[in-house]
């Protein structure tokens, strides 16, 4: 997958912020899922590391939601998870970590307060901001 531009709904945007901010001080994390370049679904994690830097959800959560989102028929097309102290850019750790250069990473930053949000290909210990765009509900 490339960098074309990303659609996501407004009522999953605002539901990936909101798991964010119910997070704090701690990371929040989840999966969003759909086909192509369109978000359909959002996936929320709990982070059971409990931690500002970084997030860790079991292989058993991580299988359980991979087999709900293939029974919707969707993929994922993005990784997201929060920065609640520090800018909205891929750390060293969030590259060496992410596993597949076809799935996106958002990072949700609250350094400046309100959320910011920004997504990202990433590939190997390089990033390239992508393009998205929030769509109202029709």
């Amino acid at each position: 997958m490339n960098c074309n531009q990303i659609i996501i709904p407004l009522s999953i945007h605002n539901q990936m912020v909101e798991h964010g901010i119910s997070t704090l001080p701690y990371e929040a994390c989840g999966l969003l899922a759909g086909n192509q370049t369109n978000v359909q679904s959002i996936w929320q994690f709990k982070n059971e590391c409990k931690s500002d830097r970084r997030f860790f959800v079991s292989k058993y959560n991580v299988e359980r939601t991979l087999n709900r989102i293939n029974e919707e028929k969707q993929d994922v097309l993005a990784i997201y998870h929060s920065h609640p102290f520090t800018a909205p850019i891929p750390s060293t750790l969030d590259m060496i970590n992410h596993p597949d250069t076809d799935i996106k990473m958002i990072i949700i930053s609250f350094k400046r307060g309100s959320p910011t949000v920004r997504w990202y290909r990433i590939r190997d210990t390089n990033y390239e901001e992508c393009l998205f765009r929030i769509e109202s509900s029709r």
